[in-house]
């Protein structure tokens, strides 16, 4: 069998080695996971990951799989599904040389909320102008549309081709009361993702009330959200005795 991960920087294993780092596959929780089920590992996760991205990436690892005729029994997929407030960019045809190492995830750009400051630093005044825009048009709906919707997607992905699969959500996540998203939390497949809507039942809210300790390395970037090793450790036996 084999573990397949998908998520954010919680999943990747961000700043585990040294402040600012990316990712640590090596060290994250799905590795220690791996383990205790005695299966492979493959980990797509990566910092900054918006639920674009976690669709779209998880999409294209089976769509390979399946174009190479691989056993899809064989794969279990585990994805923490990262906040709302997130997108992606794909790099312009017309992009400029200062710009073009921004796109560092396969041509990809992730967007975060919250991150004015850096962003008006590396970005050009066109890429940085829409960054603005795009906050200041996001209102409640957007959001959890988006987030809604691949969730849904990759389920019925899941489920049309008879994928094993567990979904979390990485941080705190509250849908809000709109009538335009009546009715999508009833198409939420709750077996697969029964803290679906729970934020005290977020894998971050988990670590934090199970008084795991957040990684010293996290504290230096001045970012003090990713947990050390040792969480991670604790929160791939949490999961593996939920799994069982």
């Amino acid at each position: 069998m084999i573990l397949v991960s998908n998520g954010c920087s919680h999943t990747a294993g961000a700043e585990l080695e040294y402040p600012s780092q990316r990712r640590c596959y090596e060290k994250a929780w799905p590795k220690h996971l791996s383990e205790l089920l005695g299966y492979e590992h493959i980990n797509l996760a990566d910092s900054g990951a918006s639920c674009h991205r976690v669709l779209r990436t998880t999409m294209r690892f089976i769509l390979d799989c399946l174009s190479e005729k691989k056993d899809m029994s064989k794969y279990f997929f585990i994805v923490a599904w990262p906040g709302m407030f997130r997108t992606e960019l794909r790099r312009p045809v017309d992009c400029k040389d200062k710009e073009y190492l921004l796109y560092y995830d396969d041509d990809w750009l992730p967007l975060i909320v919250g991150n004015d400051d850096a962003y008006k630093s590396l970005f050009s005044n066109r890429l940085y102008a829409f960054y603005k825009s795009w906050i200041a048009t996001m209102d409640g709906v957007k959001p959890a549309l988006d987030y809604l919707h691949s969730i849904l997607l990759l389920q019925n992905f899941m489920t049309l081709y008879k994928i094993k699969y567990r979904f979390y959500n990485a941080s705190p996540v509250s849908i809000p009361s709109y009538d335009e998203l009546s009715g999508y939390k009833g198409l939420i497949d709750k077996k697969n993702f029964p803290s679906f809507d729970y934020v005290n039942q977020c894998l971050t809210s988990i670590l934090y009330s199970n008084n795991q300790n957040i990684s010293s390395f996290s504290v230096d970037s001045g970012l003090s959200s990713h947990y050390d090793e040792e969480a991670q450790k604790w929160l791939a036996n949490y999961i593996y005795k939920e799994l069982q």
